[in-house]
């Protein structure tokens, strides 16, 4: 936990929401094109079960949750403008191309769906790029929000990135984001606890959680 925030708790439940990233088969399918070109989906499956967890939870508290969707176009002519290559022109494959099985979210994320549950369609690296979840989080009074999800190193970072430009308190949990190269994971974290916000493990969560009477009592 980062050192500065580790004596009182700074969560706010009735101004925060959860934001899981991208946990769909593309990123975390054994048969998806980034498992085939031995990137790897190991790290992405094995925080699952931790960012199930971490959905529970703050439900528990009374925060929305939102889970966002990247959808690359085949036909997206933008990158083809460029004059040095995209990632993805580089790598020669996108993931979760509209129309594959890849845009769908993994089975176990599918199952604790919501019909409460805000979900953001992104076509670029950050949740908040030319997507509705600025807006959504203002109309819900948001002002701080957790991050999960994958990958670390690119589309969590971004998004993290472009929270803290807002002005967002933002809150990393550490086993609930993944990507499938450790030391840019690390990175990013040691990143996020620098410049960005606060990283947190699962079982520290609640510790900086305000309780409710807490709230009501600063109101």
């Amino acid at each position: 936990m980062t050192d500065v925030l580790a004596t009182k708790p700074y969560i706010d439940p009735s101004r925060t929401a959860l934001l899981v990233i991208d946990m769909q088969k593309g990123f975390c399918d054994p048969e998806s094109r980034m498992e085939k070109a031995g990137i790897g989906t190991a790290n992405q499956r094995a925080a699952l079960p931790r960012i199930l967890e971490l959905v529970e939870l703050c439900r528990g508290y009374g925060m929305p949750i939102l889970w966002s969707q990247q959808i690359h176009y085949p036909e997206d002519v933008t990158r083809r403008r460029r004059s040095i290559p995209s990632h993805i022109d580089k790598q020669k494959w996108a993931p979760c191309l509209r129309g594959t099985w890849e845009v769908d979210f993994v089975d176990e994320v599918t199952e604790v769906l919501r019909p409460e549950d805000i979900i953001v369609e992104k076509h670029r690296a950050s949740v908040f790029f030319e997507t509705t979840l600025d807006t959504k989080l203002r109309m819900l009074g948001i002002e701080q929000i957790i991050i999960s999800g994958c990958n670390t190193d690119f589309c969590v970072e971004t998004t993290i990135r472009d929270g803290y430009y807002r002005d967002l308190d933002v809150i990393v949990v550490r086993e609930c984001v993944a990507g499938p190269r450790k030391q840019f994971h690390e990175d990013t974290l040691a990143k996020v606890e620098t410049y960005f916000g606060a990283v947190v493990t699962l079982d520290e969560l609640p510790s900086v959680v305000i309780s409710p009477e807490a709230v009501e009592a600063s109101a």
